[in-house]
């Protein structure tokens, strides 16, 4: 049975899908940090995705992960499940929102860096001057143009030093995937790395225990079936697969939207005007965006089977 390719324009959409829908779990997640402790939201958020994926595997008849393969995938859901979620919730503890933000927007150059070192991805001129444009709007939109809430003191450099932890377990959980996608069908390599990264998530969930889920209303209950749905299941499975069919470095690009995409929802959920800055930061990585993704893929990219 012939498997269907998408061409480069449904992997770029389904990049800025992703992109667009992780943003979204901004207002989500404040909505729910009202009711349950970070952890256990992050542990409920892939539970609902595993128990949505598990049954999905099964009636498909999936292959499975070989052996060799398995220490692999186990890295894939510790870095970007496990400690994605873990080190960003903890590091945004103490670390300031300005030096968070700018820590955060690493998380492509990380990725970019990887792809070159370990993949063997050519990073051309064009492309590293789209990254550096991008970056500076993300920058730009994070701290609406001042650094006056930077300030250096342990407490802070700690959380700082975790928030910039979160972008290479990023990095790295892209760069490996990218590696499984060559062997296994992305919706495969999607289920297990989140059964992987739940299970590691639930340890750091029963230390908060004990929760109150009683107390959780219709609206938290909603949001984290979104979370779980749209921004661990669907949202990464999207990820994977452009990320099968597209340079890293391309799909890094895209995360300098995330802060661009979160102003803009913000801006209509709470009905007010964006500054200046957000406009202007958010062109600025709009054009460093676009920069870095016109450029044509590295021949001989793998080729995914969705």
């Amino acid at each position: 049975m012939s498997r269907r390719r998408y061409g480069p324009a449904a992997y770029h959409l389904g990049l800025f899908l992703a992109v667009a829908v992780w943003a979204s779990t901004f207002i989500n997640i404040k909505v729910v940090l009202l009711q349950l402790p970070p952890n256990t939201i992050a542990f409920l958020r892939f539970l609902v995705a595993s128990l949505v994926l598990g049954p999905y595997l099964l009636c498909t008849r999936q292959p499975a992960i070989r052996r060799q393969d398995w220490l692999r995938l186990a890295a894939c859901g510790l870095t970007g499940v496990t400690l994605y979620n873990f080190l960003q919730n903890q590091g945004l503890r103490y670390a300031g929102s300005t030096d968070a933000a700018i820590l955060a927007a690493m998380a492509p150059v990380f990725l970019a860096l990887l792809a070159w070192l370990l993949l063997k991805e050519r990073i051309s001129c064009a492309q590293t001057l789209g990254i550096i444009i991008a970056l500076a709007g993300s920058v730009l939109v994070a701290t609406n143009g001042s650094l006056a809430g930077f300030a250096l003191n342990p407490q802070r450099l700690f959380g700082d030093f975790l928030v910039l932890l979160t972008g290479m377990a990023w990095a790295i959980y892209s760069t490996l995937v990218k590696t499984l996608l060559e062997r296994y069908p992305a919706i495969t390599v999607l289920a297990y790395t989140t059964f992987a990264g739940t299970l590691f998530l639930l340890p750091l969930s029963l230390a908060e225990l004990p929760v109150n889920f009683a107390a959780v209303t219709l609206s938290g209950w909603l949001n984290i079936i979104y979370l779980g749905l749209f921004a661990s299941a669907m949202a990464y499975l999207i990820w994977n697969l452009a990320l099968g069919q597209v340079p890293a470095v391309t799909a890094a690009a895209y995360i300098y939207l995330i802060p661009v995409l979160t102003a803009a929802m913000v801006t209509f959920y709470y009905r007010q005007l964006p500054s200046l800055y957000t406009v202007a930061g958010g062109l600025i990585v709009l054009s460093g965006t676009y920069l870095t993704a016109k450029q044509r893929p590295v021949h001989g990219s793998p080729k995914i089977r969705p």
